[in-house]
Formats: C-alpha cells, structure tokens, sequence
C-alpha cells in the first residue's frame, strides 16, 4: 500500500511499502491543502495499480535512487514472471551479439551503452521500460548543450544512440513475452549534412602548402577517394605496378587491421600516372620496417590524430581555409570527378558505393562550384 505522510519540514511525502519492503519519496511540495488533493488523486492511482499488479515504480519516480533496490526486490519476489533488469539483460545481449560486429563497432557500442544507456535504465526491469520514459530520455539528449549554447547531439547522433536499445527491447520482448514499447517511436528527422567538398583551386593550394613528407599521401586521397581507414590500411601487397591497380582489402582503425567497411568497399582502383608517381615516390622513401605504404615511423601505419591534428587543420588555417574533417578528400575527389565529366558509374565504383544515387542525392549541387564553369555550354549555344 501507498500513504501520504507530512514530513518533520512540512513536505509531503510518499510512504511506500512493496514485497515487505519500505520506501519512502519525497513529492518536494509543502503540506497545503491543494497539494494534498492533487497528491491523494495520485496516491489512489497507485493503489489501483498496485492492486492490479501493473505498478510501474520507475514511471511514477523517474529519478528516484530506490530503482534498482526495488527492481531487484521484484525480481527476487516473482523470478519466474519477472524480466530481469536492463544492465543485466544488456551485458547478456552484447555478449551474445558481439561475434556479428567489428571490434572497432563493439568498442562504440560498449561507449553508448556505458555512456548514455546504462545510466538512464540500468536500474529497470527491460519489460518495464516505457514509450515515455524513451522519449523523455530522448528530449534529455535533444536539450544537452556546449559551452558556446549549441546543441551536443545531433538528431542522427541521437538516432544512433537509440539504435542498440530499440534492438535489445525488441529481441527482450520476443524472449520475455512482453508487448514491445517502440512500435510507435519514429526516428528524429535528420537535416542533410553538408559534405564541403573543396574547390580544385583549394585542392592545389592545400598540396602547395602542406609539408613535403605529406603531400603525396594527401595527393593520392585527393585522387582517389579512399577512406582514412582504406588508405592507413593500405599494405605493399595491395599495390599492383604491373596492372596498375590498388587493391582495397583492409581498414586501419584504432590500431587493429580489420576488413573493408561493407562488401563494395572491397574493390581495385585504377591508377592514373599522377598516383602511381605520387606511390613509387612514397614507397622509395618509406620507412624499411613494416608492411604499410604510408609508414612514416618505424613500420606503424599513421593514425589519424597525426593527420588531423599535426597536418591536416594546420595545413587549412594556413591557406585561410574554414576548419573541416580529413574525410573532405574523399567528398572532394567525388565533385572533381564528376565535374571532369567522369563516368558516375566509374565514380560510385572508385568510391565503393553500392549505387550511384549518392552521386545525384549528396555531390551533384556541388559540382558548379568546383570548376566555376557549368552552364557556358548553353550560353555558347544561345550566342
């Protein structure tokens, strides 16, 4: 049963007694005859629930520090009907998932479960987690600012952060006979991101302006739109002089060699001359040790804090550039090609896209500004 009782400061509180147990949560109001009303309306509503066995502690006390104490109460009272919490259903769900994903993705599902997911409903019973309870969750990550008072989280970071609990409510749904929550959850609508690809006068500023030892390295992601991960990858085996060939089979991430990022991404790119000169010369002055192409020190690939944060942004703010990711090479190597009239069915293969629809949907609105020349055909026609 649940009573409500004045406190010694006159604050009304809940005295609540559950499975032999008795908990008490403060209502943070004072003890006036309005707040007694409301909170009795709210007393009998518990009761009925608890009566009827549907009582949700966590939906009436969100942020109460008792959660887990009576979640773990319940599940000790009623083993055989009752889900068992969601850390404990989460650790058991990635444990016999993990074998189907990357380490590099396993690292960042272990962070968005540790980071937002067991903090907000570690302490629940799975079967108990709510519509509600995800989107006031989800609001709470919409609200988090930055010092500068911009949002933390995008729309699709937070989508992302929901994917891991959508798929373990789902599958804890199918295995505890339980109604699944998100039916009606739709994902937050995601503005289009700007890929800022850069000019070919930018490209040829930034390869002027970087440090000699980098310039081929960033000549051949500039050509050849190969991913970070691809090009830290890329082995002495994966070169191939006599067909002139680059062979795509490994990514660098987080000093593990692991496979290419999908099926598409395991292809050959033709070389031009430009890149087999900028290889050869890479490759006569790499260092002895080690089986990597770009191996500037003691047979360790390069990371990406070295290109990023020693050359990349460096290399920008010197030729007076606005700030953006290393993984520009790959949007800038899209545009330049398609605006050199390049075939989108050999762009999308160079890429490693499984169609040629991003082309169209992400790259195509940027091609006028990367040769400042698109419509002088026409106006030649007209004249």
């Amino acid at each position: 049963m649940i009573h409500l009782r004045t406190r010694h400061d006159n604050i009304l509180e809940y005295d609540i007694c559950c499975f032999g147990t008795r908990f008490r949560e403060s209502s943070r109001l004072l003890a006036t005859p309005a707040n007694q009303k409301k909170l009795e309306k709210h007393v009998k509503q518990m009761n009925a629930e608890l009566a009827l066995g549907v009582f949700d502690y966590a939906e009436h006390f969100p942020e109460s520090k008792k959660l887990e104490k009576y979640a773990r109460l319940r599940r000790a009272k009623q083993p055989d009907q009752v889900a068992p919490l969601f850390s404990d259903y989460a650790q058991q769900w990635f444990e016999r998932k993990r074998h189907e994903w990357k380490v590099s993705y396993c690292e960042g599902l272990e962070s968005t479960l540790s980071r937002y997911l067991l903090p907000e409903f570690g302490n629940t019973i799975v079967s108990d987690i709510t519509l509600a309870q995800v989107q006031r969750f989800r609001s709470k990550l919409c609200e988090r600012v930055n010092n500068e008072g911009g949002r933390c989280l995008s729309n699709k970071r937070i989508n992302i952060i929901l994917v891991p609990l959508i798929s373990l409510l789902y599958l804890a749904s199918e295995e505890w006979d339980f109604e699944y929550p998100l039916k009606k959850l739709k994902p937050l609508r995601e503005e289009p991101s700007d890929p800022r690809p850069m000019t070919q006068q930018q490209v040829k500023a930034f390869l002027n302006a970087v440090p000699r030892n980098w310039h081929d390295y960033f000549l051949v992601r500039f050509h050849t739109g190969m991913r970070s991960c691809e090009i830290h990858g890329l082995q002495l085996e994966n070169i191939d002089f006599e067909h002139q060939l680059i062979h795509i089979r490994f990514n660098y991430v987080r000093g593990r060699l692991t496979d290419v990022k999908t099926p598409k991404s395991r292809r050959d790119i033709v070389m031009t001359p430009t890149v087999a000169a900028a290889l050869k010369r890479t490759m006569n002055s790499r260092a002895p040790q080690g089986n990597f192409v770009f191996n500037f020190k003691g047979g360790k690939p390069v990371t990406m804090y070295e290109v990023s944060n020693k050359v990349w942004y460096p290399t920008l703010e010197k030729i007076g550039i606005a700030p953006r990711t290393p993984y520009v090479t790959r949007h800038t190597a899209a545009v330049l090609h398609l605006a050199a009239h390049e075939n989108p069915l050999f762009v999308s293969r160079l890429l490693g896209h499984s169609s040629t629809r991003m082309l169209y949907d992400v790259y195509a609105p940027y091609v006028v500004d990367a040769v400042r020349n698109d419509g002088s055909a026409f106006e030649r026609l007209m004249q």
